[in-house]
């Protein structure tokens, strides 16, 4: 009786939510990322790439999965030792983007999935973790299609601090919906 209900609930919650007419997209792009914190004091910028979907809730409101791969080389200098390498995050962040007349801001939360490669002469070590990860954006879209952002995300892992800025350029195709 509790799984029907539950079931009853979930059906009455999320069907306003998809009769709503919408503006339906998915997204690619390209990010560069600027480590700070913890994260600035081992690696150098990173850069990566995107792809988001977005579904249309209402006339100006997007419910956004964003997932991509961002790729930084360790800072040798902060180190100490030259060491071959790289620091990647793979983002996978639910969210909500407002439209204002182009400009949009965008809370996101979800999962980081971090990955660490070193080589040091003739060793190497691999490391794969993951962490609750936050994100805000902010951005401006041209003609419904060129995708201009800003976003701060963040996360910690093991007292350490995972933060970072980023600026990103994309191109968001039209799924279908309200105009």
């Amino acid at each position: 009786m509790k799984k029907l209900l539950l079931l009853c609930a979930i059906y009455l919650c999320t069907i306003p939510a998809f009769s709503q007419k919408g503006h339906n997209q998915l997204g690619i792009g390209a990010d560069v990322a600027f480590p700070t914190g913890d994260l600035a004091d081992g690696v150098k910028t990173g850069f990566g790439g995107y792809v988001k979907g977005l579904l249309g809730v209402g006339t100006n409101g997007q419910l956004t999965f964003t997932t991509g791969y961002t790729s930084f080389g360790w800072n040798d200098d902060e180190i100490g030792i030259d060491v071959d390498g790289s620091f990647s995050v793979i983002p996978l962040l639910l969210g909500y983007r407002q439209n204002f007349s182009g400009f949009y801001v965008e809370p996101q939360l979800g999962l980081g999935i971090y990955n660490s490669k070193i080589k040091f002469m003739d060793e190497s070590e691999s490391d794969s973790e993951s962490a609750f990860t936050w994100a805000i954006g902010l951005g401006y879209v041209i003609n419904q299609a060129f995708d201009i952002g800003f976003r701060y995300q963040s996360a910690t892992k093991d007292s350490e601090e995972l933060n970072h800025f980023g600026l990103r350029l994309g191109y968001n195709f039209n799924l279908g919906g309200a105009k």
